[in-house]
């Protein structure tokens, strides 16, 4: 793979990382009392996410088709692993341990 697989591999990792934090900073500053501003928010940001990720496969792809294929891996992993952390399932129960 050597060090431009490994610097995609980060690429891709901070990609989802931006990505998730900026959707969960979104959802954060969500205001049922204001629905417009609400509104513009989560369809601002989700356009904003969805060209950085755009521009970061653009990129990729311009590097090689094997780059943007570590990318898409390393970011949907990323976000799958931050996404089951997130709800709880990649928790180790400290039960599972004293059975032993």
């Amino acid at each position: 793979m050597g060090i431009s697989g490994l610097i995609w591999v980060i690429v891709g990792a901070m990609t989802a990382f931006i990505f998730l934090q900026s959707q969960r900073w979104s959802v954060y500053l969500l205001n049922p009392r204001n629905p417009r501003k609400s509104l513009w928010l989560i369809i601002g940001g989700t356009i904003l996410r969805w060209v950085l990720v755009a521009v970061v496969f653009a990129l990729s792809t311009r590097s090689s088709f094997a780059a943007m294929f570590i990318v898409f891996i390393s970011f949907m992993l990323v976000r799958l692993f931050y996404l089951l952390k997130w709800q709880g399932w990649l928790r180790i129960r400290k039960s599972s341990f004293n059975q032993f």
